[in-house]
């Protein structure tokens, strides 16, 4: 799929599960005070659509595509602000499985993400799709037709790797 009109329209197709997704970003990460869930997903569609020629495989793929781009609208504006000489509001989220846990801030995130993709783009796929479409293991395993058992081991060796390298335990290994 990489006209336009395709892209367009499975865009409008998976609409509300996309804004739906929008309103657990900005309620996880802190971005109340920035956006809007329509907001961001309208912002996240234009950059999308904007960009240029888009190659999506389906509706799941089309969501984790605007899950990284709202991800990328919210680091953007993060550095815009921490670039201005005012105080920066902090975007944070938290752990899908565990919100009690400590927050990490969306930049480091972020990079600790980049990293693990690096290192394993399937384990980064993972956490792609639990933390910035909020999938549980099971939404997860039917989004990407992995079987559920594959998905929680991705998950704690991806969250273990990446408490590793957020509490800058150098380049960790992931087991």
């Amino acid at each position: 799929m990489g006209d336009d009109r395709d892209t367009t329209a499975l865009l409008a197709a998976c609409y509300d599960e996309a804004r739906r997704i929008a309103r657990i970003v900005i309620a996880r990460d802190g971005a109340g005070k920035s956006f809007q869930a329509t907001e961001l997903l309208n912002e996240a569609a234009l950059r999308l659509i904007g960009g240029g020629p888009v190659n999506v495989k389906g509706q799941a793929h089309m969501l984790a595509l605007i899950a990284r781009t709202m991800r990328r609208i919210l680091i953007d504006e993060a550095r815009k602000n921490a670039a201005a000489k005012r105080q920066a509001p902090v975007f944070v989220t938290s752990w899908p499985d565990d919100p009690a846990a400590s927050l990490i801030d969306i930049g480091d995130l972020d990079r600790a993400l980049a990293a693990l993709e690096d290192v394993s783009p399937d384990h980064a796929r993972v956490v792609e799709l639990r933390f910035m479409l909020g999938l549980t293991v099971e939404e997860t395993a039917a989004a990407s037709g992995i079987p559920e058992r594959t998905i929680k081991r991705r998950w704690a060796a991806a969250r273990a790797w990446l408490l590793d390298f957020l509490n800058g335990d150098g380049q960790p290994q992931l087991a």
